[in-house]
């Protein structure tokens, strides 16, 4: 389709267009005179020997310009021009008017009144005529070019605008599938977690009552077992925090930043004490939120850079300031950073950028952060440099009252 769309294209480009030309004079040596002058490949002349003709041929096709005698026997040219401006399809096709006589005041009043844009006078002078036909030839393509611009400007925008529907359809299924997806993740996770308790628990008082009694390969196995059941008890937990994020109802309303700050802090409390990381933050605003949700924020992101810290202790910044539209809430450490190609796949899901034995975890925090932020109609990002800390940016916009919203 495309190639043919291209050969269609190269077709047209090629192509040399005309314009007709129309010649109205009752003396037919007037008419082949005129048709002498005036011949060329860019126009086809059109020749009518009185009024009644010239009107006939209008009929029948249109002309950039046409060449009206004044003086004929059965219709002059005033009387012919005003029949043309008559009608809708032709009033607009200019007139040039030849006249064996000198251009009278009143002739002229009268002739431009029919519509003329100019008058020659005979015999005339070819070049002048060629200059003024011409003139008129190369306004009618441009014109005929513009035209058909607007034309296909105008199926463009049909075909976008039938585009833009087709899209918001597929948006609102895409959106009514992963809303159903989340549904069941949540559904899924939250059924599986008492069937695989009961298998941690009993791989465990294996491996309780059991090691040292067998040889060393069932000790090996079992904690395989242990191990492996763990670690799907954790993949299922942090799959049921994130599929929630996605079907809990939010509730906007004004929170204190710096309460929903001890809130987060206090459940990463051992954390920080083993690992002697220094947390601060500057004086936090009063903003319209999800409470709930952002102390998810705050915690994953404080949690993060405990996690990934380097040689020394964590020192963690929190701070926030405010811009026209929105509030930019900023997590800065001093952790080992992040390398820049990955400043986006760690918002993926299950993305991990380091080995599970060196850095715990399945890669969800960071994805329940975006999502909660995106939920509340914000952004998140990071700047990062290996070595030099990272600080993660995240935006919550600004709201007026207490409102409820469902997640997206």
């Amino acid at each position: 389709m495309a190639v043919m769309t291209t050969l269609v294209s190269q077709a047209r480009t090629s192509e040399v267009h005309t314009e007709s030309v129309l010649l109205v004079d009752d003396s037919p040596e007037s008419l082949v005179a005129l048709e002498a002058i005036l011949e060329g490949p860019d126009r086809k002349l059109v020749k009518a020997i009185s009024g009644q003709e010239a009107l006939k041929r209008l009929l029948e096709q249109n002309f950039a310009v046409i060449l009206l005698d004044v003086k004929m026997a059965t219709m002059d040219g005033y009387e012919t021009a005003r029949l043309i401006r008559q009608r809708e399809k032709t009033r607009d096709i200019p007139i040039i008017f030849l006249t064996s006589h000198n251009k009278e005041d009143a002739q002229i009043a009268k002739g431009y009144s029919y519509g003329a844009v100019d008058y020659i006078i005979k015999p005339v002078v070819p070049e002048t005529l060629r200059s003024k036909v011409s003139v008129f030839i190369e306004l009618s393509k441009q014109t005929a070019a513009l035209r058909r611009k607007n034309m296909e400007l105008e199926a463009a925008e049909r075909a976008l605008q039938e585009r833009t529907q087709e899209l918001a359809q597929r948006v609102e299924e895409l959106a009514r599938s992963n809303a159903e997806l989340e549904r069941f993740a949540y559904v899924a996770s939250h059924d599986l977690k008492e069937p695989l308790r009961m298998v941690t628990s009993y791989t465990k008082l294996l491996a309780k009552r059991y090691k040292g009694k067998l040889d060393a390969d069932a000790d090996e196995f079992i904690n395989y077992a242990v191990d492996g059941a763990s670690r799907m008890e954790q993949l299922i937990q942090d799959l049921l925090l994130y599929s929630r994020v996605g079907i809990q109802e939010l509730f906007f309303k004004p929170i204190d930043c710096e309460l929903v700050l001890r809130r987060a802090l206090a459940n990463l409390q051992t954390a920080t004490e083993e690992t002697g990381a220094v947390i601060t933050h500057d004086p936090l605003p009063t903003i319209n939120a999800d409470d709930t949700q952002l102390v998810q924020v705050l915690q994953n992101l404080v949690s993060n850079a405990i996690k990934f810290r380097g040689n020394a202790s964590p020192r963690i910044h929190v701070s926030a300031k405010k811009e026209p539209k929105e509030w930019v809430f900023l997590v800065q450490d001093n952790g080992i950073g992040i390398e820049p190609q990955y400043s986006e796949r760690i918002f993926v899901i299950f993305q991990r950028l380091h080995d599970r034995a060196e850095y715990p975890g399945n890669g969800v925090g960071l994805a329940i952060c975006k999502k909660v932020v995106e939920n509340q109609g914000g952004r998140i990002w990071l700047e990062s440099q290996p070595g030099q800390g990272t600080t993660f940016y995240f935006t919550i916009p600004h709201r007026r009252g207490a409102r409820r919203s469902t997640a997206r």
